[in-house]
């Protein structure tokens, strides 16, 4: 056989085994899959970089399905809680508010801040309370009567598509320049749920001005940034598909499933000054070692529901930049940490200068920062505490890919929701 057919013929039957391989574990999801872990049960599976230690924070019941979070200035922690993900739009999304009643370091209080969310997924402090977002707008909520509850809820800005949750707009960030900024990604386009996410959205606007500022419909998949106070509302010249962080200069970093970090190098206004200027593009990605890089999970008969390859950064998020100041050598360096929620793992990179950007190399060659036994383990998103703490939020599920990447047969057996009412965050120090 000539050598070019002969290696498609063994490339063809490498990928019908792989294939063949991925439909029998679906098929047989149920039977092979771990059973989840009680609270008491989690800390056990977790291994953590020598010289840290993880504990748990707060479990259910007091919240479930938690993305995002942060804490205000009396040490109460808002966390955004997401049940409903991946296809359920009734309104069971909320956030709650979580205090530590006696001292001890652990949330022992719950109240329901807000709720009726659709599929909220991000959280800052702002003002008097909180913005969130929950496509298709960006919200403040706040309690102007000190019960924990929030009496006000208003739009500030609306527009962005209703689309794949894994996509829609997320994790505002306050900037050093004071703007505030929201993650995004372009709508994605859907086949299977058009009528759950099929929404591309409208113009960005700010609903209390109409005749102000509009931004192109969705905002061109783009981040946006404004300050409500001024009136003002931008586009950024990058994208960023689930978390954003900023490092001590300012620097804008995102991500998406298979990249860990990249650098908006140009921003969208200078761009503006002339807008028949060709460039190929405004970001540097980061990695040296690769799109898509290995990963190094610990878990026991990992749950596999995605078609893609296994191994390698698939479902990167929460991007973080470290700036707690608490955490010794080599992590008091340039630290980006960042979530892989399949692997059930979360990745640290430091960062070095590189011309006008920067590269990030593996801190450990081989292992990873945390990682986790429990497949049903899902850290989403991080937090960097005022303790100098890294706060995990674990989203704890069986499945956590949307249906609408999965096969039917991985589908079939069910338990989409499998862990809903779970919910775990950690607290990482030295």
């Amino acid at each position: 056989m000539n050598n070019k057919y002969q290696v498609h013929f063994q490339f063809f039957n490498f990928s019908l085994m792989l294939f063949m391989v991925m439909i029998t574990g679906a098929c047989n999801n149920k039977k092979v899959s771990s059973p989840g872990k009680s609270a008491e049960e989690a800390l056990s599976t977790f291994e953590v970089a020598p010289g840290f230690k993880i504990e748990m924070i707060a479990s259910e019941p007091l919240i479930t399905s938690p993305v995002d979070m942060t804490i205000d200035e009396d040490g109460r922690m808002y966390v955004v809680s997401m049940p409903g993900y991946p296809l359920d739009k009734s309104g069971s999304g909320r956030i709650m508010l979580l205090s530590d009643t006696n001292g001890d370091g652990k949330m022992d209080k719950s109240i329901v801040f807000a709720d009726g969310l659709v599929l909220p997924d991000g959280i800052m402090r702002w003002k008097k309370g909180v913005l969130v977002t929950d496509a298709p707008n960006v919200l403040y909520l706040a309690d102007t009567t000190g019960d924990g509850r929030a009496d006000i809820r208003d739009t500030i800005i609306t527009g962005f598509s209703l689309t794949n949750p894994q996509h829609n707009v997320n994790n505002p960030r306050y900037g050093l320049d004071n703007w505030i900024y929201v993650a995004h990604q372009g709508a994605v386009k859907t086949t299977t749920y058009e009528k759950e996410f099929g929404d591309g959205g409208t113009e960005v606007y700010f609903p209390e001005k109409p005749n102000g500022i509009r931004l192109p419909k969705n905002a061109n998949g783009h981040v946006v940034r404004f300050r409500p106070e001024n009136d003002l509302l931008e586009m950024t010249s990058s994208n960023s598909q689930f978390g954003q962080t900023f490092d001590e200069w300012g620097h804008w970093f995102g991500c998406n499933n298979s990249n860990q970090g990249y650098q908006e190098v140009i921003a969208n206004r200078y761009f503006e000054r002339n807008p028949d200027l060709l460039i190929s593009d405004a970001d540097q990605s980061m990695s040296d070692h690769l799109d898509a890089p290995e990963v190094f999970p610990t878990t026991t008969n990992p749950d596999r529901q995605l078609l893609t390859n296994v191994g390698v950064m698939t479902s990167g998020g929460g991007l973080t930049a470290y700036l707690g100041g608490l955490f010794p050598p080599p992590f008091d360096k340039k630290i980006t940490f960042i979530t892989e929620c399949v692997s059930n793992l979360v990745h640290a990179d430091v960062l070095k200068d590189s011309g006008a950007s920067f590269v990030a190399s593996r801190i450990f060659p081989d292992r990873e920062f945390l990682t986790s036994t429990d497949a049903w383990s899902r850290p989403v998103n991080m937090y960097i505490g005022p303790d100098g703490a890294l706060y995990v939020l674990d989203y704890y599920r069986r499945v956590v890919e949307s249906p609408e990447w999965m096969s039917a047969l991985a589908i079939a057996p069910g338990g989409l929701y499998d862990g809903a009412d779970s919910e775990r965050i950690y607290r990482i120090t030295p």
